[in-house]
């Protein structure tokens, strides 16, 4: 898998490989939640926030993005992995090249939130690192901190 920043012309696709987790989880799409993914490129400048995508060939297998949050904290958002790809490392791959590069624009801290119903995601951050710091009706919270 080779990841790079998106670009315009991948915006459809990579809204699609994400759109497609939440089928597989929810079984329908609600199309007025997540309007950071309405237009990537727009939202995603690579400015503060960043979305980059894994691929294979052309095709797009995964996806993941940081939101900077403030100075010294990023936000990461929008990890999937194509359901063909999974347990194949793929996500932990996106993950780690996500932490390098929020690390590389001065962040200290990553937080992350995950459906709380979700427990092979809330697993795998934490596996990965993340500390549980809490939760709401729908959501838990994670934060990992990022050695200097």
């Amino acid at each position: 898998m080779i990841i790079t920043p998106i670009e315009k012309h991948q915006c459809e696709q990579a809204k699609n490989v994400v759109l497609s987790g939440f089928l597989e989880r929810f079984g329908f799409i609600d199309h007025t939640l997540n309007p950071d993914i309405h237009d990537i490129s727009v939202e995603y400048d690579g400015t503060e926030n960043h979305f980059f995508v894994g691929k294979e060939g052309d095709d797009i297998i995964c996806t993941g993005a940081i939101r900077k949050e403030s100075d010294d904290t990023y936000q990461i958002v929008r990890m999937s992995v194509r359901s063909p790809y999974r347990k194949c490392g793929l996500g932990r791959i996106m993950l780690g090249f996500l932490e390098g590069k929020a690390h590389s624009l001065g962040a200290r801290y990553l937080i992350l939130e995950t459906n709380k119903q979700w427990s092979d995601a809330i697993r795998f951050y934490q596996n990965n690192g993340y500390i549980y710091k809490e939760e709401d009706e729908v959501s838990c919270y994670f934060e990992k901190e990022i050695p200097l």
